[in-house]
């Protein structure tokens, strides 16, 4: 069967009983201590559109159900024409053995070793995705750049960086700015280029255990998590950093992993994303997505189909995108082989991040005399907050989970949002029931409004006509807000 058309989980018999996991603390933050796991599961914990929706029964994996999750699975439900049900690995594995099921098929969010021990002894599942042993080299963002660097890709590369434990970045991060210092110096760029680094954790994900700062009007300012609403201002760069050290350290569990990524501050002209999914070692690209960032922030909290802002992306993308998905196939291919993994033996999706160079970085990379590349922001070696929401729309079009129907969504246009702040006293689940009713008329036109995450702030999906459909939620929550 042509890949493009094929079912991305169905196998050669028909699945009796597939599950979704959305292990987004667990699993993406795996390394990260409980308050931060405890606060990503409570605003993404009702998310899940990675499901197996050819399987006969859908189950959706928790480890304790809520009213919450139970009525956004019965919103699903609806939509989607099956019957989605939360269940604990004992459910699961009841429900298992009532069957008569040997294996049950779990799609988790991202497919770390402990996650699929855990699917592997808790429900006796077959984890869908990519390898684990891949997964932990690629998610890594101390591991990732150092693998990059060895591959030597053409066309992009690692920034500037050094990696440091938690405990000695204050010395590390000083010695690292007085490089960058001598990098701008000599490049003859000190006034123009403003000084700034990154703190990753290792193991953070999604600006969640990041610290971007920066010098901005004699000031140094420290972005926590890359948020933009917790700013903070400093004097100089001690106590910036000092102060950035205890922001990673409220977020890391050092019992699992204590490495820091630092970073070089990059003028950014935009960082898109791609995606690719792998069926059976054939790589299908779903091509550049846009990342919807907050005013002065880094942290993502929105995607949508790529649209470039200006002709000098659009240039970009153009002669770029294409190369992106080759660069990012070699890769895949090189991480397989280091872990002794059969690449033709391979079903699941990924994703990388990539960072475009503004103004600045173009002319610095020139007097440097360095060849022209982008730069690897991050390797995703899972679902992403795009890929998950463009399953939900295929699930709520009922149609079948395919490559091809994957870049039918994209091509008709989404858009996604994690945080849609409502006036305190509207309630989203009432919200929720409006967007149900208005979505049974817009989808006669091709347009959705999904409502994915049902508490304040809400977690939207709007597809096919996006500006009519984000006007159309706009008009529910004005009508709301002056009752």
């Amino acid at each position: 069967m042509d890949m493009l058309n094929e079912s991305l989980f169905l196998a050669k018999m028909p699945l009796e009983l597939g599950v979704g996991f959305h292990n987004i603390g667990s699993g993406v933050l795996r390394a990260s201590n409980k308050v931060m796991v405890d606060k990503l599961e409570a605003h993404y914990g009702e998310r899940c559109g990675h499901v197996p929706l050819d399987a006969r029964r859908i189950r959706v994996l928790v480890d304790t159900p809520t009213p919450d999750i139970d009525a956004q699975l019965a919103y699903l439900s609806q939509l989607f024409g099956k019957e989605m049900r939360a269940a604990t690995f004992e459910d699961l594995k009841a429900e298992q053995e009532a069957l008569s099921v040997e294996h049950v098929v779990v799609v988790p969010y991202i497919n770390v070793p402990e996650t699929e021990q855990r699917i592997r002894g808790g429900v006796n599942g077959v984890s869908w995705g990519m390898p684990s042993s891949m997964v932990h080299l690629l998610k890594n963002k101390a591991d990732f750049y150092r693998f990059a660097d060895e591959l030597e890709l053409d066309g992009v590369c690692t920034p500037d960086y050094r990696i440091a434990n938690i405990y000695d970045i204050s010395s590390a991060a000083l010695a690292f700015l007085a490089d960058i210092e001598d990098i701008y110096k000599k490049a003859g760029m000190a006034q123009k280029y403003p000084l700034g680094i990154v703190f990753r954790a290792a193991e953070s994900d999604g600006n969640y255990g990041s610290c971007l700062v920066y010098e901005r009007e004699g000031k140094v300012i420290v972005l926590p998590d890359g948020d933009a609403d917790h700013t903070q201002s400093y004097s100089n760069w001690r106590d910036a950093i000092a102060a950035s050290q205890k922001n990673l350290l409220a977020t890391m569990n050092v019992q699992k992993e204590q490495r820091v990524v630092i970073s070089r501050f990059i003028d950014i002209a935009d960082s898109p994303g791609m995606s690719v999914v792998i069926l059976d070692g054939q790589v299908a690209s779903l091509r550049w997505n846009g990342q919807l960032q907050g005013q002065d922030s880094k942290a993502c909290v929105g995607t949508s189909s790529y649209i470039p802002r200006n002709s000098y992306l659009r240039q970009v993308q153009q002669q770029y995108e294409d190369a992106t998905a080759v660069c990012f196939e070699t890769l895949l291919k090189q991480a397989a082989r280091r872990c002794s993994i059969d690449f033709a033996a391979i079903r699941g999706i990924a994703n990388i991040d990539i960072i475009i160079p503004g103004p600045h970085e173009k002319e610095l990379q020139k007097r440097r005399k360095l060849e022209p590349v982008h730069y690897l922001a991050e390797c995703n070696p899972r679902w992403t907050n795009y890929t998950d929401a463009i399953m939900t729309i295929i699930g709520v079009n009922r149609k079948d989970p395919t490559v091809s129907n994957m870049r039918t969504v994209i091509r008709d246009g989404i858009f996604t949002i994690d945080k849609s702040y409502l006036p305190a006293h509207v309630d989203p689940r009432v919200v929720r029931e409006y967007i149900c009713k208005l979505d049974e008329s817009l989808k006669q036109d091709g347009t959705r409004i999904i409502s994915r995450m049902t508490k304040n702030p809400m977690g939207l999906i709007f597809a096919g006509d996006v500006k009519r459909a984000q006007e159309e939620f706009n008009g529910i929550v004005a009508m709301l807000a002056d009752q």
